[in-house]
């Protein structure tokens, strides 16, 4: 199913949908809005930068795994603008999860707190440089900058499977200590999935 949102068109997929009626039908439909609109806006800001420095026929692929930017241009982009518009998702979220933390504290709300919660996690996961992450596409433009050459594709791939190597060992050790720990071994399962089988591409791809 295709959806016209601006300049931008949005690919809901037939798993993404299926995903959603299924979390809604376990009565958790407030969470899933609250996880798509903070997805969708995270998404949204990496567009709008996007659209700015020239990209076009932008669409937006939503799936249970995550959401894929693609378009026109993107892989001319250069690396001052690559960084903007990598760094422009996470710092949506991360000024989301700030502005309704003060909302919180003037009117407590579950509301409030579950849109601080994600919004937070969003930013901060996103951050975190894996190549496929908007962090590791910031990591990668600042060296470029830096050093004006790109980084080794074997120490880049070195890094990644260092990071998920860290995160194998947080979520062994939240089980340890009998903590929740679904979300990070989704998430970490999630990231070997990227790093083995269907690594993203550094362009034309956010």
């Amino acid at each position: 199913m295709y959806l016209r949102l601006g300049s931008v068109r949005v690919h809901v997929t037939f798993l993404f949908a299926a995903a959603a009626a299924y979390i809604a039908n376990t009565g958790r439909g407030e969470e899933i809005v609250i996880v798509f609109v903070s997805a969708l806006l995270h998404e949204c800001a990496h567009a709008v930068f996007l659209l700015s420095y020239g990209c076009r026929e932008l669409t937006l692929e939503l799936n249970p795994g995550g959401a894929k930017l693609r378009g026109a241009g993107l892989e001319l982009l250069g690396a001052k603008q690559t960084l903007c518009a990598a760094l422009a998702g996470p710092a949506l979220n991360l000024l989301l999860a700030g502005a309704l933390a003060v909302c919180r504290r003037l009117r407590p709300s579950p509301v409030f707190d579950e849109g601080c919660g994600v919004n937070l996690l969003l930013g901060g996961v996103n951050l975190l440089p894996l190549s496929f992450l908007d962090g590791g596409r910031a990591l990668d433009c600042l060296l470029l900058l830096f050093s004006k050459q790109p980084p080794h594709p074997s120490r880049r791939r070195a890094l990644d499977l260092l990071l998920l190597a860290a995160l194998a060992l947080f979520s062994a050790a939240l089980l340890l200590c009998r903590r929740d720990a679904f979300f990070m071994l989704l998430f970490t399962a999630y990231c070997a999935v990227c790093c083995f089988v269907k690594q993203r591409s550094p362009r034309g791809l956010f």
